[in-house]
């Protein structure tokens, strides 16, 4: 079991690594952010602390529809994911031309694709979001990468009315980390499960 949180574990560190960098280069993270962004314009709340009601409405919701997605790691994840986060946005500096910005977004929202993918599948506990596609996908019997796109899209239509910044980054995000999320926790919980 130790194992596997410590895998779970770096799966949330690569998360945190490509938030990092789709913030550093201005174009924006995931859709969670323009939703937290737009909580923000009408609560009186920063982004941590509308990160935090999102996640624990997540998780109550994760509670009550199957609480097999919440463990150890459902704790221990967003804390690698935000000292990660914090440490590529205070030492990474990125200068350059559009496209290679947009170059780096990609590459940044596969890490939270693939990351989350890697920390869902060892089963330790999910993160109250990523778990909370994998209940819904199972409550539902929908497809997770679906599920996941859909979610996204609820969280950046809804940041936008409330106010949130139209960035690609979330729109990218839409598109990507849904599919990554499926292909890595499917290929991983098979290499897991002889953990």
């Amino acid at each position: 079991m130790i194992l596997k949180n410590l895998i779970s574990v770096l799966g949330s560190a690569l998360v945190g690594v490509g938030v990092g960098l789709c913030v550093v280069t201005g174009l924006g993270a995931d859709a969670l952010g323009v939703l937290w962004e737009g909580l923000t314009q009408h609560l009186p709340l920063t982004v941590g602390q509308a990160s935090l009601v999102v996640t624990g409405t997540c998780l109550v919701i994760v509670a009550l529809i199957d609480k097999k997605e919440l463990g150890l790691a459902t704790l221990l994840n967003p804390l690698a994911t935000s000292l990660l986060t914090d440490l590529i946005i205070k030492h990474v500096a990125l200068e350059g031309p559009t496209f290679l910005k947009l170059l780096i977004v990609i590459v940044g929202i596969s890490f939270i694709g693939i990351g989350s993918g890697i920390a869902a599948a060892t089963n330790a506990g999910k993160e109250s979001y990523i778990a909370l596609s994998f209940a819904l996908s199972k409550r539902l019997s929908q497809d997770l990468a679906k599920v996941r796109m859909s979610l996204d899209c609820i969280c950046f239509l809804t940041g936008m009315i409330l106010g949130g910044k139209f960035m690609i980054g979330p729109i990218v995000g839409v598109l990507l980390i849904g599919p990554l999320l499926k292909a890595t926790s499917q290929y991983c919980g098979k290499r897991c499960s002889h953990c």
